[in-house]
């Protein structure tokens, strides 16, 4: 056996590997796992810190318990060594295999788009799906924290906890979180601070 036909093997056992633990989708029974919003409770001040380089001022104290809907891990972009993980997230009707189901995701350029397979059959309106699902830039308080969000699997149920964030940086840098669940396009992802995880 060549050297070549190894490394094909290792590289394909470890393909094999990564999928299992951190693409592979969670099997859910239907009906809503994630009942409740997202809870949300503003700062009385500015609150302001220093991390990886950059100043983030703390908008709001944010919890989520949501379904994993999909997850995209960056490298190479921009935003990669501060936010590595975006997450998007269902609650709600949104949080049900049998309307999941009926849905296709995807994540492209830090948004999450979806799309009816059937949008004769699809039971939810524009606007509940919408207020239903958001697309959290992740940024891990820690390595732990970090390791936690890349092993993510569509279909799990995950709390979040941390803070919703404003992020300057370098050379005029200006990120800025969302605070409502009801926007669409651009600032309309939350960007938060994480600071656990947890897989129910």
């Amino acid at each position: 056996m060549n050297w070549l036909v190894i490394v094909i093997l290792l590289a394909s056992a470890y393909g094999g590997f990564h999928w299992y633990t951190t693409e592979r989708h969670e099997h859910v029974a239907p009906g809503v796992i994630a009942p409740n919003e997202p809870a949300q409770q503003s700062v009385d001040a500015p609150q302001t810190f220093q991390a990886k380089g950059y100043t983030f001022e703390v908008r709001a104290r944010y919890e989520i318990t949501a379904r994993v809907l999909r997850k995209e891990i960056y490298r190479i972009d921009g935003g990669a060594s501060l936010a590595p993980v975006d997450l998007g997230l269902g609650w709600g009707r949104m949080s049900d295999t049998a309307i999941v189901d009926q849905l296709e995701f995807s994540q492209m350029g830090r948004f999450l788009y979806w799309k009816p397979r059937d949008w004769m059959r699809f039971p939810l309106s524009p606007q509940e799906t919408l207020t239903h699902a958001a697309q959290v830039h992740s940024i891990p308080a820690d390595d732990k924290v970090e390791s936690r969000l890349r092993k993510l699997r569509p279909g799990q149920l995950v709390t979040l906890t941390g803070y919703l964030v404003d992020v300057r940086g370098p050379n005029g840098f200006r990120w800025s979180t969302s605070l409502r669940r009801d926007d669409t396009g651009d600032g309309a992802c939350e960007i938060m601070w994480i600071e656990q995880v947890t897989v129910s």
